[in-house]
């Protein structure tokens, strides 16, 4: 027997209208980002149009904010102030928005907003594994081979590499019976042998040593180069990249000519061979601001791409109230309100873009004059503090932005890190650190290159107390190899 009854809840949520939502999907997106959704925004709305706001508020000459002074000068142009249906003024979007809502599904590049069509962009080239399957169909496979050989060819990367382990794919295979490891390793080099030449390998030297035995030379300086990348592989990484055979010739006993066409024969090999299929795509950046030296303190400009120069068609403002059909006012009272909030979002993202930047160069006005040897430390929280924004919003406005500034463009991001301790108590950055260790390396001896201990003392003579294991981990960042890797023969 079911029981009927009436329960009363009280609920508090928030709920976020279009135009925040806008608001807030304008704040992350970078400058190629912003100019692409404008462009469509602008295609969906005929009401929009390139050309300056006719306003009686004087004109900018350019959206501009002094980073080192204490006078800060935030200018955003005024886009939108007249008219019918106009957003409220107070358009907060500064809240922790992901403690309420799925933020990745809200904010993602082709989410719907009202109003709007999102546009998918589709790509006409093959990926490496529609190249891959293709020839896999070209062969006489049983069911079960044909299914392992897809679960290997799904787990190989853009550069063609195999991403995981035979054995964590053979767990993943819901076979009956269940496959083994040699099963596995079977088709594995089946699929090692299409083309791309190296595809399917699980580290370089094997990618290496699977498109050398693919290749038809039958010469002395093959099988060289076979015994090299067999036996010896960590000692020709670095003859490879040095030029240098001559350690190898009583080895391998053979004369240095043939060493040195082996190592020869072996640059000749594609490290990333899935990219011959599948280039990597080419990420363009265009910098959000522009810093330049004015007098004694730094100028901080947004470039055009961040501050579209657009306005709502006076000939449609013009004809709004004679519309006859109530069809038409609609149309238009629509498309209105939708360019105000346009309009309004981009003013709030210049407005907040510039606050933040100009806080942070204030901190790293230092790195402007010399570079990153004198970042000094930071965190979004102290932004966050200083402009009574939340963190969460400094994230967004710092991600995919970059400044062009005198040492070079760089991501918002980057000036943020954090503090490592210093003789004097005030401490430095661990950018800074890392720049120090860069500038000690590319100035060393290559016949004695200088060790992580020696780069500690080092780092503790300029005042900077890091132990020799932070030393190694920010020399891996770095990419740089230990000093034994690094030594090269007189």
């Amino acid at each position: 027997m079911l029981n009927q009854s009436l329960n009363l809840r009280l609920d508090q949520q928030l709920r976020m209208t279009p135009q925040l939502q806008q608001a807030i999907r304008m704040l992350q997106l970078s400058a190629v980002e912003l100019q692409q959704e404008v462009q469509e925004i602008m295609e969906g709305n005929p009401l929009l149009e390139e050309g300056e706001e006719e306003s009686s508020t004087p004109e900018h000459s350019g959206d501009q904010s002094s980073a080192a002074s204490g006078e800060e000068k935030i200018a955003p142009k005024e886009s939108a102030t007249t008219g019918e249906n106009t957003i409220p003024e107070e358009l907060d979007t500064d809240s922790s928005w992901e403690d309420t809502y799925d933020i990745p599904s809200m904010l993602g590049n082709a989410s719907p907003n009202e109003g709007f069509e999102s546009q998918e962009v589709h790509s006409s080239a093959p990926s490496l594994q529609d190249h891959l399957i293709w020839q896999l169909n070209t062969l006489h496979l049983s069911d079960r081979d044909y299914a392992i050989s897809i679960t290997l060819i799904d787990a190989i990367n853009q550069k063609g590499y195999l991403e995981s382990p035979p054995e964590e794919l053979s767990d993943s295979l819901q076979l009956d019976p269940p496959v083994e490891i040699d099963e596995l390793t079977t088709q594995l080099h089946q699929v090692q042998q299409f083309d791309p030449s190296g595809v399917g390998a699980r580290d370089l030297r094997e990618c290496l040593l699977v498109q050398l035995r693919q290749t038809r030379a039958d010469t002395l300086a093959k099988v060289v180069s076979l015994d090299l990348l067999e036996n010896h592989f960590d000692l020709t990484s670095e003859l490879v990249s040095s030029g240098r055979g001559d350690k190898l010739c009583r080895t391998l006993r053979t004369d240095s000519k043939t060493v040195a066409e082996a190592l020869e024969l072996i640059r000749t090999l594609d490290p990333n061979p899935g990219e011959q299929i599948e280039p990597p795509a080419v990420e363009y950046v265009i910098p959000d601001l522009i810093i330049k030296k004015s007098g004694e303190h730094w100028d901080i400009e947004l470039t055009p791409e961040t501050s579209p120069k657009l306005r709502i068609s006076p000939f449609y403002q013009s004809i709004k109230n004679r519309a006859q059909s109530g069809n038409d006012k609609e149309y238009l009272n629509r498309n209105i309100q939708e360019a105000h909030w346009l309009l309004k979002s981009l003013q709030n993202r210049n407005e907040t873009l510039l606050k933040v930047a100009t806080h942070v160069f204030r901190v790293q006005s230092g790195f402007l004059e010399a570079g990153p040897e004198k970042m000094q430390a930071l965190t979004l929280r102290t932004i966050a503090d200083a402009i009574e924004m939340h963190e969460s919003t400094v994230s967004r406005v710092t991600t995919n932005k970059y400044v062009q500034t005198p040492q070079g463009i760089f991501e918002l991001k980057y000036f943020f890190s954090s503090q490592l301790n210093t003789v004097d108590g005030d401490g430095t950055s661990s950018t800074a650190v890392r720049a120090m260790i860069r500038q000690i390396v590319d100035n060393e001896d290559s016949i004695k290159p200088i060790s992580d201990n020696r780069i500690t003392m080092m780092l503790a003579e300029k005042g900077v107390k890091v132990a020799r294991r932070t030393v190694a981990k920010y020399r891996n960042i770095l990419s740089i190899p230990p000093s034994n890797e690094r030594k090269r023969s007189p």
